[in-house]
């Protein structure tokens, strides 16, 4: 049996934490492209819904929504070709007049049921779109995607039972639309 000393404790440290160095793999391409497909949806949603990117996706966010809509955006198969589109665009003008004006339906009530999803905080599916008018959703993304639906800020409302705005926020008039929408090109 070894004797427990200062040095063998050490040693044995040492060698715990070479192993795991060595072990830990570095960061993949995947997390870089997860963080460029995730702009590309702000910059698509932001194009497509007349809302800007900073007000659709602010730094500070601590709700943090468009990961939700990313999410549920995502699992559509023809995501990734929205995407590409975005990518490939001159512009966020130019990427919404292609998404939304495509030959290939897919994308173009992918395109209408992201727009939904910023909206409404629901989820249409593209199919649902493409066969009937929407009258009721497929889903409702999150309690938290709801509150946050722009038809609040929009319509100057807020949905029942929730609101951001401080009391007696009512004896003042709302912010103007402008604050929310139609600024970017």
């Amino acid at each position: 049996m070894t004797a427990f000393t200062r040095r063998n404790m050490l040693s044995g440290a040492a060698a715990t934490a070479a192993t795991a160095v060595s072990s830990v793999t570095l960061p993949e391409p995947a997390a870089a492209d997860a963080a460029e497909a995730m702009e590309l949806f702000v910059t698509l949603s932001a194009a497509i819904t007349g809302i800007e990117p900073t007000t659709l996706a602010p730094a500070v966010d601590p709700v943090q929504i468009k990961r939700q809509y990313f999410a549920q955006a995502s699992t559509d198969a023809a995501f990734s070709q929205l995407l590409k589109i975005t990518k490939d665009a001159p512009s966020p003008a130019a990427a919404a007049e292609q998404v939304m004006n495509n030959p290939d339906p897919a994308i173009k009530y992918l395109g209408r049921s992201i727009i939904l999803a910023w909206y409404t905080g629901c989820w249409y599916s593209p199919a649902t779109l493409q066969s009937q008018p929407p009258v009721n959703p497929d889903t409702v993304i999150s309690a938290a995607a709801y509150t946050q639906g722009w038809m609040w800020r929009v319509g100057q409302a807020h949905p029942m039972g929730y609101s951001e705005w401080r009391f007696g926020y009512w004896a003042a008039d709302p912010p103007p639309l402008d604050a929310f929408i139609g600024k970017h090109a």
